[in-house]
């Protein structure tokens, strides 16, 4: 029997050939739609894994190097006061002045959002725990906001995203700021994160009536930043001129109208309630120093550095552009190459190690302007401003950077990209997924050079002889050690002037004030009745110059740091100050 091609000999086929051949195609689309699903299920379920994997490594590694150790860096000792004072219904004022309602210049945000955990657990110091779960908790959430926004606004490789996240999230000097210390960066920077994302979210939707709702969430988010770090100021400025230019004006006035209802109350309140002169020399801390002051000081927050004129800006602009070029860059990829495991400790960078971190901000530098070639992004605003705004700061730069380290990392990648396509270029080659190859693997070296870090510091803090262990937790464990003698042994009533106010009045309950000009501070000291000097310290003290050698030394802490106790006898009777 002849056989009839279909098509050929019959307009219509027999409605059983119709049928089956139907049936044919139905179960050839379904079996496809089903490898389809099956494979999507897949790449799911190993994509879930893998992102398991990194949270249980990340909170591996945060829970290993988490310590009780705190307020060595100072800031964080303020933070944890200025919480305990609004937990506890004083509210936001230097509850360790001898003079009461004295208000501090710090933002209020981050002492504001550890005083609701405070509430919970006010038994200090057993809550520390407590208050740094509180940053800890916000790297977490930077890891996922970091992937979120890689994967979707930049449309990067779903491991590509995933490891951007992850380099940031284990980078040894964040891990320390928050597991110890109890410091705002790791809360600022889930804030910038999710401002970003909420404005590149209202861009996307363009003029419809839910990018009003995610603009005004924006604002919200944006103003916490602010409120957190006033270096945020470079995230309000980029999100205002990047709605601007995307001619997003509407939204872009809810966003400042927003952030606006928000932070103007603080800056009306903070000027309106600012130390008078009389409590900033009481004090004598930086906290009581507004910003305008510490910026004209040679290393901001310590006047006895001196202070520089405008002149002299230029050339700390280079001074701190040259610090990130020559150490900064190349500690993002090799951390443990350009910095200590932890704070103080000496670290000789070779001048060939130098030359590599020049490359890579070279190489950053390179990304970032094929990234603003391809399409320019609320990102690329925020970075220049940020790093501008710390270039004018008179302080270590590496700390100001961390903030916009995932930032960092992708402009070094993309670089790494552009370097493959370029190399392809040059050999008359075009294969698809190399570049993206080539930044998968750089992308998680740096997640294991990052991880090789934490494994440094953790294998030190479990180290058996405690002289070969962490420096910075002998240092505090030292401090603690004269700071017990002071509560058990020095009458409540009596002031005292140490390095670190907050701290030692956290843990003693004394009045403190600030001990970096005793000369200076004298007749004020006089005045409040300051009879102790507290030399707490971090680092190793020099040794008793002459115009201390005048009092009487009445403790001195075990240990190698030099800490002691000083006590400078009546106001009404004892000598001045460095006076013969």
């Amino acid at each position: 029997m002849a056989k009839h091609p279909i098509g050929k000999g019959r307009k219509n086929p027999p409605a059983s050939s119709t049928s089956g051949a139907q049936a044919t195609e139905e179960t050839g689309l379904a079996s496809e739609s089903s490898a389809s699903s099956s494979r999507s299920g897949a790449q799911r379920t190993k994509f879930l894994l893998a992102a398991l994997g990194s949270l249980l490594v990340s909170l591996l590694v945060y829970g290993m190097r988490v310590d009780r150790v705190f307020g060595l860096i100072v800031d964080d000792a303020w933070y944890v006061m200025l919480a305990k004072a609004l937990a506890t219904g004083q509210g936001y004022t230097l509850i360790n002045s001898p003079s009461p309602g004295i208000t501090p210049f710090y933002s209020p945000g981050f002492p504001a959002l550890l005083s609701l955990f405070y509430r919970l657990s006010p038994n200090f110091p057993n809550n520390i725990y407590l208050l740094k779960s509180v940053s800890i908790a916000a790297m977490m959430g930077v890891g996922a906001l970091s992937y979120l926004y890689f994967k979707r606004f930049r449309d990067l490789p779903t491991y590509v995203s995933l490891g951007l996240g992850m380099a940031t999230v284990v980078y040894p000097a964040i891990v320390f700021l928050a597991t110890s210390a109890v410091m705002s960066e790791p809360v600022f920077m889930c804030a910038q994160l999710g401002a970003i994302l909420l404005i590149e979210r209202c861009v996307r939707d363009g003029e419809g009536g839910s990018s009003m709702k995610w603009i005004a969430l924006g604002g919200v988010v944006a103003a916490f930043a602010f409120l957190t770090r006033p270096a945020g100021v470079g995230l309000l400025a980029a999100g205002v001129l990047y709605l601007a230019r995307e001619r997003m004006l509407k939204q872009a006035a809810i966003f400042v109208a927003t952030v606006a209802l928000l932070v103007g109350p603080w800056m009306l309140y903070s000027r309106s309630h600012a130390p008078t002169p009389a409590q900033q020399a009481e004090q004598g801390a930086n906290i009581v120093q507004p910003y305008t002051t510490q910026l004209w000081q040679r290393t901001a927050g310590q006047p006895l550095s001196g202070t520089i004129t405008a002149g002299d800006l230029p050339g700390r602009i280079w001074n701190n552009l040259s610090e990130i070029g020559r150490y900064d860059f190349g500690a993002l990829v090799f951390y443990s190459l350009y910095r200590p495991l932890e704070p103080g400790l000496p670290i000789r960078v070779p001048s060939e190690a130098r030359m590599i971190s020049v490359a890579l901000m070279l190489l950053a530098l390179a990304g970032y302007i094929l990234t603003v070639k391809r399409r320019l992004t609320a990102v690329e605003l925020v970075v220049p401003f940020s790093i501008g705004v710390s270039c004018l700061w008179g302080w270590e730069q590496f700390r100001l950077l961390l903030p916009l380290v995932p930032f960092l990392f992708y402009y070094l990648l993309m670089g790494v990209q552009g370097i493959g396509q370029l190399y392809q270029k040059l050999q008359a080659e075009s294969r698809a997924g190399r570049e993206s190859i080539a930044a998968l693997v750089f992308i998680w070296l740096i997640v294991l050079f990052n991880l090789y870090g934490n494994v440094q510091y953790i294998q030190k803090k479990n180290e058996p002889q405690p002289e070969y262990g962490l420096r910075w937790i002998r240092s505090f464990e030292e401090n603690l050690d004269l700071i017990n003698h002071i509560s058990a042994n020095i009458p409540k009533e009596d002031v005292i002037a140490t390095q670190n106010p907050a701290l030692v009045h956290l843990f003693t309950g004394h009045k403190t004030v600030a001990s970096d000009d005793p000369a200076g501070s004298w007749e004020t000291w006089n005045r409040i009745g300051v009879r102790y000097l507290a030399r707490t310290s971090p680092l190793p003290l020099p040794k008793t110059d002459p115009a201390e050698s005048r009092f009487r030394t009445v403790y001195r802490a075990t240990g190698t740091l030099n800490l002691r106790l000083i006590d400078l006898g009546p106001p009404s009777s004892r000598p001045v100050w460095g006076r013969n």
